[in-house]
C-alpha cells in the first residue's frame, strides 16, 4: 500500500526510490528516518500554511476585489503571464492531488502516459478541479483578461512529471524535459491572435517549486511566430540560473530569460495561449502534475474589464522581455480597454524626424530598428490627429520604409512595422493588402492557420482597411481570402460591411478559408438576421464536423443573440464530435433563455464527453494454469493468445508486433492496427484496449 503524509500541503510518497539535485544522497528512506523538515533544508521546500476544513462554493459574479489592476494587465501584455492564488481549503488540493495519483498509478515517464492519463475526462473525474475554475481569485483573473462571458474549452489535460524525471535519458546536464513550443488548438486548426482572444489556465494541486519541475515560459512570445535565431529548435535545451528565480537559455534564442511557472499551494498561472513553454526536470520524490485548461473571450472590449486606475499605457515594472514593442503593447492595451483610437498614447512627441528614423529601419543594431519602427508609428498618428500640413507629403516615404520593413530578418522589428503601420492608419491599408499574398510558403505548410504580417496590419488599421478587405475576400489565392478574412474578424462588429461576402466564402473550395470566414462572423456578429442563419447552417452540416466546431464556436461569442440557433444547437449536442457537442452546449449556456437551457437538459443527463475503454475493465481475460504458465517472451504470448482466440472462435486479427515493458505486462498490436495492454495479473492474462473509442465502454469484441 502506497504510504504517504503531508506536511504543510506538500505531500510525499514511499512507493518508489528516486533520486534528488545532483550531490544529494537523501532518498525517500532519509525522509522518513530524519524527518521532513530536514529535508527541506536540502530542496528548499517552504512550508505552507494549513487552513481548516470546509469549503464554500463562491456565486457566478465576480466581485471587483477580485479583479487584476494596471499593473497586473501590462505585466500579462508585455510578459504574457500573470498568477494568483486561489484561497481554498488545503483540503481541497490534497483531494485534487490524491485522486490524480491514483489515476496515474503504474506510470512513471510521461511520454508513455498515454494509457493512464484520463485526457479531456480529467475534469469529470477529479470534480475538485471546478472548486479551482470557480474561485473568486481565478475568476477574476479570467474576466480581467478575457472579458466577461468566458467560456472553457471542452479540451483540458492533465501533464504529469513524474518524480525522478530525466529527458530521454541524459542525465549529466540540466535540460528541458521536452521542445519548447507553442501549443496548437485541439479539435482543428486555428490561427494565432496577438489580441487576447484565448488564454491558458495552469494549476498545481500541491505546492510547486522549481526542483519540482513545473511548467516554465519564455516570456514575449505570445507575439512571435519564431522564438530561435535561424527558426532551428533544440530538441532539450540546456538551460542555466538566471536572476529573479529565471532560467537562461542559449544565444540561440530571442529571449534568453525562462520562467518556471513555480508557486506555494493554491497559485495558478494565467497566460497567453500562443506562449512558448516546456518543463524542467522534477528531482524531488514526489509526482507533480499540472493541470490545464483552456478559455475563449467571447465579447469584443468596450471597456476595462479589470479594475483600471490609468488610462494611458505605461511599461510594467517588471520586464522580462529583451525587445522594445511599445506600439503593440499600446495597441493592446488601448484594446482590452474598448477604446476607439488603439494608439492613444502619453508619450511626447518624437524628436526624431522622418528621414533619420526611416534611415534607422536599415541601421546594422536591430534595437535601432525597433526604436525607428516605434517612431515613425507613433510619430504618425500623433501627426495625423493634429492634421500636420507635412501629412500627406511624407506618408508615402514612411509607409514605403515600414512596408519594406516588413521583410527584415529580426522578428520583432517586423512585429513593430506592423503596428506602426496600423497607426498610421489609410494611407498604409493600399501597400498593406498587396503585401497581402506573402509568406504563402508558411500558409502552406504550417500546422496552423497560419496568417502574413500584412493581414495583422489591416487588422490594427480598423475601419479604413474594411473596403479593401473586401475586395481581397474575393481574391483567387486562397491565402489571400483567408488572411482578408482573419483581419476582418479581428475588428469585430466595424467590419459589419463584410458580413454578406463572409457569408458567400461558406462554401467556399478551401477549407481554411472556410474557417477563417466562419470564425469571423462570430466576431463581428452584427447583423445577427444574417450571421445566425448562415452560420445554423453550417452547423447542420453533419459532413463537415470540422467545419460545424468553429460555427458552435462562432455562435457561442454570439451567445444572447442567437436564440433562433436554439433547435440546431440542441440537435447539435448528439453530433459525433465531442467538440461540437462542448461548444454547442456551450453556446446554449450563453443564450440563457428557458428554452435554451431546457435543450441543455437531456444532454446533461446522457452526456459523457471523450469516453475512454475503463482501464480496470479488460477486454479479455485469459486463464493460465499457474504463474509458471504466463507468457514470458513475444512468442509465447503471441501463442498463448492465438491459441486462445481459436478455442472461443474469436475472430482475433494476426499479431503483427509484441513490446515487452516488464516480466508481467507487453504491449501487443493487431495488424488492424488495434493494439491491447497484455497484463499477467495473477493467474489471468488480462488484455486492455488502448485506444479511443467514441462512444461507451466497447469491448475489444
Amino acid at each position: 500500500m502506497r504510504r504517504t503524509f503531508w506536511d504543510g500541503g506538500l505531500r510525499f510518497s514511499w512507493k518508489t526510490h528516486v533520486g534528488l539535485p545532483k550531490g544529494c544522497r537523501w532518498r525517500t528512506s532519509s525522509i522518513r528516518r530524519h524527518g521532513i523538515k530536514a529535508f527541506q533544508k536540502v530542496v528548499g521546500t517552504r512550508r505552507c500554511a494549513v487552513r481548516k476544513r470546509g469549503m464554500k462554493l463562491t456565486n457566478s459574479t465576480v466581485t471587483p476585489q477580485y479583479l487584476l489592476g494596471d499593473e497586473q494587465i501590462r505585466h500579462f501584455i508585455v510578459n504574457g503571464y500573470v498568477n494568483v492564488t486561489a484561497d481554498l481549503p488545503t483540503h481541497i488540493h490534497e483531494t485534487i492531488y490524491d485522486k490524480t495519483d491514483e489515476l496515474f498509478d503504474g506510470s512513471t515517464d510521461f511520454r508513455g502516459d498515454r494509457q493512464h492519463n484520463p485526457l479531456n475526462n480529467i475534469l469529470p473525474l477529479v470534480p475538485e478541479l471546478q472548486v479551482v475554475l470557480e474561485s473568486p481569485e481565478v475568476r477574476g483573473a479570467l474576466t480581467s483578461i478575457l472579458g466577461n462571458g468566458y467560456v472553457m474549452h471542452p479540451h483540458r489535460h492533465c501533464h504529469p512529471n513524474f518524480a525522478g524525471s530525466t529527458p530521454s535519458g541524459k542525465e549529466d546536464e540540466e535540460r528541458l524535459m521536452m521542445p519548447l513550443h507553442k501549443d496548437g488548438h485541439a479539435g482543428g486548426k486555428r490561427p494565432r491572435h496577438r489580441t487576447p482572444r484565448w488564454a491558458i489556465l495552469f494549476y498545481y494541486p500541491q505546492p510547486c517549486l522549481a526542483e519540482q519541475g513545473p511548467t516554465c515560459i519564455i516570456p514575449g512570445t505570445q507575439y512571435l511566430r519564431e522564438f530561435m535565431l535561424g527558426g532551428e529548435r533544440q530538441r532539450h535545451e540546456i538551460h542555466a540560473a538566471g536572476g529573479n528565480g529565471t532560467r537562461r537559455l542559449s544565444e540561440d534564442f530571442l529571449n534568453r530569460n525562462l520562467v518556471p511557472m513555480s508557486g506555494e499551494l493554491g497559485t495558478v498561472w494565467i497566460m497567453h495561449f500562443d506562449m512558448v513553454h516546456s518543463f524542467l526536470q522534477n528531482y524531488v520524490p514526489l509526482n507533480r502534475y499540472g493541470m490545464k485548461f483552456v478559455f475563449m473571450r467571447t465579447e469584443q472590449p468596450t471597456a476595462p474589464s479589470w479594475n483600471s486606475e490609468t488610462s494611458l499605457w505605461q511599461p510594467p515594472e517588471v520586464n522580462h522581455v529583451p525587445y522594445d514593442a511599445e506600439i503593440l503593447w499600446t495597441y493592446i492595451w488601448n484594446w482590452m480597454s474598448g477604446k476607439t483610437d488603439l494608439y492613444e498614447t502619453a508619450r511626447p512627441d518624437t524628436t526624431m524626424d522622418t528621414a533619420s528614423a526611416i534611415a534607422a529601419l536599415k541601421a546594422d543594431d536591430p534595437n535601432e530598428r525597433m526604436k525607428a519602427a516605434n517612431e515613425l508609428g507613433f510619430w504618425r498618428s500623433l501627426q495625423a490627429k493634429t492634421c500636420s500640413k507635412n501629412v500627406r507629403t511624407d506618408a508615402a516615404a514612411v509607409v514605403s520604409a515600414l512596408v519594406d520593413a516588413l521583410e527584415d530578418s529580426y522578428e520583432p522589428v517586423r512585429r513593430n512595422a506592423i503596428y506602426a503601420l496600423g497607426a498610421i492608419g489609410e494611407p498604409a491599408v493600399k501597400p498593406l493588402a498587396n503585401a497581402l499574398d506573402s509568406e504563402k510558403e508558411a500558409f502552406d505548410m504550417e500546422p496552423i492557420l497560419h496568417i502574413c504580417d500584412a493581414a495583422h496590419g489591416l487588422a490594427a488599421t480598423g475601419a479604413s482597411a474594411v473596403s479593401e478587405l473586401i475586395t481581397a475576400l474575393q481574391d483567387e489565392r486562397e491565402n489571400v481570402r483567408a488572411s482578408a478574412a482573419y483581419a476582418l474578424g479581428e475588428m469585430g462588429p466595424v467590419a459589419a460591411e463584410a458580413v454578406d461576402t463572409l457569408i458567400a466564402l461558406l462554401r467556399d473550395e478551401s477549407a481554411e478559408v472556410r474557417r477563417h470566414a466562419t470564425s469571423a462572423l462570430g466576431m463581428i456578429k452584427v447583423p445577427v438576421l444574417k450571421t445566425v442563419p448562415a452560420l445554423v447552417e453550417v452547423l447542420e452540416d453533419r459532413e463537415d464536423t470540422d467545419l460545424a466546431f468553429f460555427a458552435a464556436q462562432a455562435l457561442t461569442r454570439i451567445g444572447p443573440d442567437a436564440t433562433e440557433a436554439i433547435p440546431a444547437l440542441r440537435e447539435a449536442l448528439t453530433s459525433e464530435s465531442a467538440y461540437v457537442r462542448g461548444f454547442s452546449s456551450e453556446a446554449l449556456g450563453r443564450i440563457g433563455t428557458a428554452e435554451a437551457l431546457q435543450a441543455l437538459v437531456p444532454f446533461l443527463r446522457t452526456a459523457r464527453w471523450f469516453n475512454y475503454v475503463k482501464k480496470t475493465m479488460p477486454a479479455f481475460s485469459i486463464a493460465l494454469k499457474d504463474a509458471k504458465s504466463a507468457p514470458s517472451d513475444a512468442d509465447s504470448l503471441t501463442k498463448l493468445i492465438q491459441e486462445w482466440a481459436k478455442q472461443k472462435d474469436i475472430p482475433l486479427p494476426e499479431t503483427e508486433a509484441v513490446s515487452k515493458d516488464s516480466d508481467t505486462q507487453f504491449q501487443v498490436t493487431f495488424s488492424d492496427g488495434r493494439q491491447v495492454s497484455a497484463r499477467v495479473e495473477g493467474n489471468v492474462l488480462n488484455l486492455y484496449r488502448k485506444t479511443r473509442v467514441e462512444a461507451g465502454f466497447k469491448t475489444y469484441r
